[in-house]
């Protein structure tokens, strides 16, 4: 028998299987089954051929439970496949089973057969999640509770779907906006560090052999290389870096005040914070329709956003937003109160409230921020590109000077002689 972290039993045992279909696609994850013969009828049965399966060991298990991570595009991926086969009339047990074959992550496969045992115990499957709270938010579970009650699970998850979709979309537009910079940096700093360590020190050691003079610029970048290609100082830079990247994380984690005060110096940065601010905005405004849209209560909905936001700010936010909705505020007066969100997302609410027309108003937030937040960060492409290069002239330029001043000197002390 497998049992959880939790306690909860799996009756079946769980096999690591490899596989191949028909085409020789090579197939990999995990599989429940009462015995070896049985897992591998099962995938037989499902048109695998060149079945190998092998019994999770209790320390295999512990490892794929503990230590093996489920990105943000698993769950987006996973909501999806949910979603679909909900629509196409999968039975419910059914599809956890399919996903369990079909999923390369094998933490999300044990998942999905823990839901799989928790169905046939006759639990529902925000019970089982509600075990795995690290990977899927409480706002999350929250509404599949509610879409289990109501019989509205498909509407529910392709809310969910369609809600982690766009939040997806926005975070890649922002990370593949700064790989091109990131890297054109990096390459820099990678050319700029082999001339200082590597040409430099010869190229000194060719002015003693002259007795020329060495300009200023050219002995401050000297001295730059005798400090860069000592290892103890590369040892310390890299263990002052290993320790406070692990210092920072600890007291982000640690201090909600300490996060709430980094995202407040993110968000006083000209132009970038500005782009982060309306991110923020954005979020809680979808957030808040998928609430809107599963029936949830303003107050409890609120209350599970506290506890799905990774951001100090958003949580504190909705934090203040119970506390005035418990008062009986309006929501629009609510989000007043609370003086973050800007004059247009509270009027168009305010708008929303007073026709009625709530969902609708929100939905045009989130298609003007989300044209917002793309046009923002193209136009700061547009402006750090061109001052990308003249920031890379200015030191080439600057290291190209410091070679060239020295060798016109020793051209000089040689013709004299």
């Amino acid at each position: 028998m497998v049992v959880d972290k939790k306690k909860t039993k799996v009756y079946n045992k769980v096999y690591n299987y490899v596989a191949f279909d028909e085409a020789g696609s090579r197939y990999a994850g995990l599989i429940e089954a009462q015995s070896e013969k049985e897992a591998q009828k099962i995938l037989a049965s499902g048109g695998y051929r060149n079945i190998r399966v092998k019994e999770l060991t209790p320390f295999q298990y512990y490892i794929v439970a503990n230590f093996i991570k489920i990105s943000r595009q698993e769950v987006m991926l996973f909501t999806r496949q949910v979603a679909e086969m909900l629509k196409a009339g999968f039975p419910v047990a059914r599809l956890f089973d399919v996903i369990a074959l079909s999923t390369y992550n094998k933490k999300l496969a044990l998942i999905c057969l823990v839901i799989k045992e928790n169905l046939k115990a006759g639990n529902a499957i925000s019970t089982a999640l509600q075990r795995y709270t690290d990977i899927f938010s409480p706002v999350y579970i929250a509404l599949i509770r509610i879409g289990e009650k109501t019989g509205q699970l498909f509407d529910v998850m392709e809310e969910l779907a369609k809600y982690l979709e766009e939040e997806y979309k926005v975070r890649s537009k922002l990370i593949s906006s700064l790989i091109y910079p990131i890297f054109v940096l990096l390459i820099t700093f990678l050319i700029v560090w082999g001339l200082i360590v590597f040409i430099f020190p010869k190229l000194f050691e060719i002015m003693q052999g002259f007795d020329a003079p060495i300009p200023l610029l050219t002995q401050i970048l000297l001295k730059l290389s005798q400090i860069l290609s000592n290892p103890l100082v590369l040892g310390m830079g890299f263990t002052f870096i290993f320790i406070s990247s692990l210092l920072f994380r600890f007291f982000t984690e640690l201090s909600p005040k300490t996060k709430i005060l980094i995202e407040k110096i993110i968000f006083a940065i000209p132009y970038i914070g500005n782009i982060m601010y309306k991110i923020y905005e954005l979020r809680f405004a979808r957030a808040l329709l998928l609430v809107l849209r599963s029936g949830m209560s303003f107050l409890e909905g609120m209350r599970n956003l506290e506890q799905s936001f990774d951001s100090g700010i958003m949580k504190e936010v909705s934090i203040r937003l119970q506390r005035y909705l418990k008062e009986g505020e309006y929501l629009t007066v609510a989000l007043y109160r609370v003086k973050f969100f800007s004059p247009f997302f509270i009027d168009m609410v305010k708008t929303g409230e007073e026709t009625g027309e709530l969902e609708v108003m929100l939905e045009k937030i989130c298609q003007n921020l989300e044209f917002e937040i793309r046009n923002r960060i193209d136009a700061l492409l547009a402006l750090f590109e061109p001052a990308l290069v003249v920031f890379l002239g200015i030191v080439v330029g600057l290291i190209l000077f410091a070679v060239f001043l020295p060798i016109a000197s020793i051209v000089g002390t040689v013709t004299k002689y």
